[in-house]
């Protein structure tokens, strides 16, 4: 995997609202599946890529929200997140031109916590599905 802390996405939500294992439970709604599981991760493996997702709790995730928040109103929401999905993607390049199965991984994994999903690569954020 990237060492490049560009190469990742976060998708942030409240404790509690999910875990690897709702993740997991999401994947085959967006015709994606887990290559490997661990008990601190999973490995999504398609088109030649690989996302590696991982559950952050620490107190280093609401400093994170809130600096990808900054002081945008319309983001304020983003600083309440105190959990993450962190995942690492393999080659970014690669990834952007084979959009699908990112935006996929993405979908799925807003969809099981209702989070915010943030790009650090190009400082997007989009909020919830269910966010008007």
């Amino acid at each position: 995997m990237s060492s490049s802390p560009q190469d990742r996405f976060f998708v942030y939500f409240r404790r509690g609202a999910a875990s690897l294992e709702s993740a997991l439970n999401t994947l085959p709604m967006h015709d994606l599946q887990a290559a490997s599981v661990t008990e601190e991760n999973f490995l999504v493996s398609e088109q030649g890529l690989s996302f590696l997702i991982t559950l952050e709790e620490s107190e280093q995730v609401p400093l994170a929200a809130a600096q990808a928040a900054g002081a945008e109103p319309r983001w304020q929401p983003l600083t309440e997140c105190t959990a993450r999905f962190a995942v690492e993607i393999s080659d970014l390049e690669a990834a952007l031109e084979e959009i699908n199965t990112m935006l996929e991984l993405q979908g799925a994994l807003q969809d099981c916590c209702n989070g915010y999903l943030v790009l650090p690569w190009n400082g997007g954020i989009l909020e919830p599905w269910g966010v008007d």
